[in-house]
């Protein structure tokens, strides 16, 4: 990988540069898929003095020996994952490009036939995804975290948030994530309230988001709920419903929000998806 600094890329212009027609053929199609914009440099194209992001491969950053100033490289090498690699493009064009990240935050909405999936990297909105075998959804963050954890000398901190309509669902996610991440620190789990989280709806769902689920899992990010410690204890409490788990308070000002400030609620939402609002700044407003 191609050592950059630290430099705010969010929406900037994003080049493409290589010969390599198997390389291209990959990039273009995720790039496509991801709707995300680019254009194509040659080697004789003029590059203005702008924030800019460049894909390219290992074997032809000699083509831009110049020095400049405001643009950044990300390349690729053979041997490097591509999904990998893809993931770091969209965190680099959609957050800010770092050597290192820190946290990872997988807000999930489990459904019986369909898991909805949130993934934010360093508090800001990264990709939503729709999984459709619940067995799948470990292996998928597994590979996920190890994406930005490879060559990251810190431990990356680890959220996880589950919906809890499903319950038995969930339960049994829970322990799968205590199961493989027992030995590592910096990890919590929270088990969240859905309730009235159904009740909003956003201008071009479908365009945003595969599933209803997909939706769910990021209302469910903006909301409060109770770290699960011990799952066996919580499993044999008679503590009752799950929303009296959760903060009442927290609770009510998010029920009534849906109630008399949808339109709010949904502006809120588009900002996150456009990453201009991060998510503790959202939760913030929610709670103010």
């Amino acid at each position: 990988m191609f050592n950059i600094n630290n430099y705010n890329l969010r929406n900037k212009i994003l080049y493409v540069h290589t010969e390599n027609l198997n390389f291209f053929f990959k990039l273009n199609r995720e790039l496509n898929r991801l709707d995300i914009k680019f254009k194509i440099l040659s080697r004789i194209s003029k590059i203005p003095d702008i924030p800019s992001l460049l894909l390219t491969t290992s074997g032809e950053i000699h083509n831009f020996k110049d020095d400049y100033k405001n643009l950044k490289i990300l390349a690729y090498t053979e041997s490097e994952n591509f999904n990998h690699y893809i993931l770091k493009v969209l965190a680099a064009y959609r957050i800010d490009y770092k050597e290192n990240y820190s946290d990872l935050i997988f807000s999930i909405d489990p459904g019986l036939k369909q898991v909805g999936l949130v993934v934010f990297l360093d508090d800001y909105y990264l990709f939503s995804h729709t999984i459709y075998d619940s067995t799948e959804l470990i292996d998928f963050i597994k590979d996920c975290i190890n994406c930005f954890q490879t060559d990251n000398p810190n431990l990356l901190k680890l959220t996880f948030k589950f919906g809890g309509g499903v319950l038995t669902l969930t339960l049994k996610l829970m322990e799968q994530i205590i199961d493989v991440f027992q030995d590592r620190n910096n990890y919590k789990i929270y088990l969240i309230d859905e309730s009235k989280s159904s009740k909003i709806r956003i201008q071009d769902r479908k365009k945003r988001f595969r599933t209803k689920h997909e939706l769910s899992a990021l209302i469910l990010a903006l909301r409060s709920g109770v770290e699960i410690t011990d799952l066996n204890l919580f499993k044999t409490s008679k503590l009752g419903k799950i929303h009296d788990l959760n903060n009442p308070k927290q609770n009510e000002k998010f029920v009534k929000l849906v109630n008399d400030s949808t339109v709010e609620l949904k502006d809120m939402i588009e900002k996150i998806l456009n990453d201009k609002i991060s998510l503790s700044q959202s939760s913030r407003l929610i709670n103010k």
